[in-house]
């Protein structure tokens, strides 16, 4: 779950922006302030940039993500740093730490694959946060546990909420990066969500009381297929 939490108080106080497990007073006044998006999902949404990091043999080791929050929920993280006195950096650290550890259950939200079958990924431990034009911004870097040479196999990423409670998606326009010790002549292609118009109805017909779905996200996630010259 992503949470807003009351900064130095996370233990007793933690205040959670809605996720697939737990419905909370902040969400429950966001969406009294915004009726017409508590009949439809999703509820939330993060502009995403992604970018392959690769060893010196080419292989790839993590994939470095940013999410770019939507101003609604940058609107209440910046009113409760108000309201509590605390730092900027140190509250918006605190902030990505508790988000990272929620997520962390989940895979951070990434589904990665090599040949069809799921790949295993590590533990976040390097990440930043700022504020960025007025929305909350979070880079974190997710280790893949074994590297992986996508020159001969296919190797695929697809970052989504399960629920479709937050929807995910690349800026129009955006390419994948690549970086890290070489690229090695690496493309990603981002494949857009196909859902069927049977899904797409489903999605709207949900409401924020409705009992999360966690394969609908899944129908709605854009996926990144990445191939690499040997």
């Amino acid at each position: 779950m992503i949470c807003v939490p009351r900064i130095r108080t996370l233990s007793s106080n933690m205040l959670a922006f809605t996720r697939a497990l737990c419905c909370t007073l902040l969400l429950a006044i966001a969406m009294a302030m915004l009726p017409k998006l508590a009949a439809a999902h999703p509820h939330a949404w993060i502009d995403l940039r992604s970018t392959v990091l690769l060893d010196e043999n080419g292989h790839i080791v993590a994939i470095e993500q940013e999410w770019l929050f939507d101003e609604f929920y940058t609107v209440f993280v910046a009113e409760h740093m108000e309201s509590t006195g605390d730092e900027e950096a140190a509250a918006l650290s605190e902030l990505a730490e508790a988000n990272l550890e929620n997520l962390r259950p989940h895979n951070y939200f990434t589904e990665v694959k090599l040949d069809g079958s799921l790949v295993a990924t590590e533990t976040v431990t390097e990440y930043d946060t700022e504020l960025r034009n007025g929305r909350l911004w979070l880079r974190f870097v997710l280790p893949i546990a074994n590297p992986v040479d996508a020159s001969t196999k296919a190797f695929s990423f697809a970052v989504f909420d399960p629920t479709y409670y937050v929807e995910i998606l690349h800026l129009e326009g955006e390419v994948v990066a690549f970086g890290g010790q070489t690229e090695n002549g690496c493309f990603g292609l981002i494949v857009p969500p196909t859902p069927s118009p049977e899904m797409v109805m489903l999605a709207q017909a949900l409401d924020r009381d409705a009992k999360p779905d966690n394969t609908l996200g899944s129908m709605f996630a854009e996926r990144v297929e990445v191939t690499c010259q040997d």
